[in-house]
């Protein structure tokens, strides 16, 4: 048996044990196993950002309401409860001499119920209203814009902590590999052999001690992402799960052409819809301040009441009482805020805001079709980065298989196993990386379009 025969067996072994792109046994069993449609719904749904998300739409939804309300106008109830002397007669004649202030005190209550009824706004109301409708879908579009931020992170740490656990698993086998390498050397020198050298144990101690770093790092990484990924999907950061995709696989996608995307991807984002209903909102608010420089007609109903059960009601008309007297009303009246030149600067504002969001949006058409170029150009970009890491990844797979034989036959050194063995991990490594990007592209360019392109039911 030739020198070196038992660690290049041994070590082949080991990489052969990771030419495919999965680690064909699960370890540890799991009480929850969650896939990546199961994930991005349960962000969406029990996400730590859902419920911010949905106080602001409820806040929106109210201020719709408070719109609406204002065709019934304003309503007021005041009632007042107190002590008032003792007066018994009228104002020409009382038998009552207020010597003391406390003396003949009684209870008495006022009523006033006071209602305000709009008649004629010059479009006030219907301003108001269609300002309140159009933030309301403009809070609609930006929570869709959250949750589409919520699917692209969510689909970002699922396939980062693939990327981490398969690394991990690479790193791992071959450090299992090593170790047994170094154990079965060590048996041989023992045993006499001269096939192996102190030299050879102590190279495979040295890749031993980088394989080590490395699944210290990676380990780090992957308990840090699945942390990530518990938080985003609304478990406790300890929990223990599992993500169910353990083949990392590339996305199946094939994009149409980018002309596709750019043509119609910018007005189905979300962002494209909240800028165009905050620009109806804005008009609707230009219309308010406009209507406010013009008078409010409105009806004034209701009723004043008011009783002291130690005071004599006065039927004369003439007499003033404020303890004793039942008053309805309804009047019509007009209001009519008469700073002409700041209501007329507060409708200036109101425009030049609304020309602002005009501006926006000008600016977020081209920019937002500059995002769906980019991103094609990523999806293509790592389409092309899966095919050189692959064909690298075969090319130094042989590389390593012809280093192994030479070594075996004794026409080798260790030192070249060891780069044939550094080029194979290196090139799998970046394979794999690859992979990630790819599929992390094909997710932002969906964001990017407002459309998922994978197929994704959530």
């Amino acid at each position: 048996m030739r020198r070196g025969s038992v660690i290049a067996s041994l070590v082949v072994a080991g990489i052969l044990a990771v030419g495919s792109q999965t680690h064909g046994e699960v370890r540890g069993a799991s009480p929850k196993v969650l896939g990546l449609e199961e994930c991005v719904r349960r962000a969406l749904e029990e996400g730590p950002d859902r419920d911010l998300i949905l106080a602001d739409l409820k806040a929106a939804q109210a201020r719709l309401d408070e719109a609406k309300a204002g065709k019934f106008g304003e309503s007021t109830y005041t009632q007042y409860v107190g002590l008032t002397n003792e007066a018994r007669g009228d104002p020409v004649s009382s038998p009552n001499k207020q010597t003391d202030f406390f003396d003949g005190l009684g209870p008495f209550t006022i009523l006033e119920l006071d209602i305000r009824l709009p008649i004629y706004t010059f479009g006030k109301l219907s301003a108001a209203l269609e300002a309140a409708q159009h933030g309301l879908s403009s809070e609609r579009a930006r929570s869709e814009a959250a949750r589409a931020d919520i699917v692209l992170e969510t689909k970002r740490l699922y396939y980062g902590l693939q990327l981490a656990q398969q690394l991990g698993y690479v790193l791992e086998d071959m450090l299992e590999s090593i170790e047994e390498a170094i154990e079965k050397t060590k048996q041989r020198l023992d045993d006499g052999s001269h096939t192996v050298t102190e030299r050879d144990v102590l190279r495979l101690k040295i890749g031993r001690s980088k394989f080590k770093a490395g699944v210290e790092d990676v380990g780090a990484s992957t308990k840090l992402t699945k942390r990530a990924l518990a938080r985003a999907v609304g478990l406790p950061p300890d929990s223990e799960f599992e993500i169910a995709d353990k083949r990392f696989r590339i996305a199946d996608f094939e994009p149409a052409p980018l002309e596709s995307y750019v043509e119609s991807g910018p007005y189905r984002r979300p962002e494209w819809k909240q800028i165009e209903t905050g620009i109806d909102a804005q008009q609707a608010r230009v219309d308010l301040e406009e209507a406010n420089l013009y008078p409010t007609i409105f009806l004034a109903t209701g009723v004043r009441y008011a009783v002291a059960g130690n005071r004599d009601d006065q039927t004369n008309v003439f007499a003033y009482d404020e303890f004793n007297y039942l008053q309805p009303v309804g009047v019509l009246g007009l209001h009519w805020d008469l700073n002409f030149f700041a209501n007329q600067a507060k409708a200036e504002q109101a425009r030049a805001q609304k020309d602002r969001l005009v501006a926006e949006r000008r600016r977020a058409e081209s920019g937002l079709r500059l995002e769906v170029e980019r991103h094609y150009a990523s999806v293509e970009s790592a389409r092309g980065t899966i095919d050189a890491t692959s064909e690298g990844r075969k090319a130094a797979r042989g590389l390593l298989v012809l280093t192994v034989t030479n070594f075996d036959l004794g026409i080798g050194e260790a030192d070249e196993l060891f780069e044939a063995f550094g080029a194979y991990t290196e090139t799998s490594t970046d394979y794999f990386r690859a992979v990630h990007d790819f599929n992390v592209a094909v997710s932002e360019l969906s964001r990017a379009v407002g459309e998922e392109l994978l197929d994704l039911e959530y």
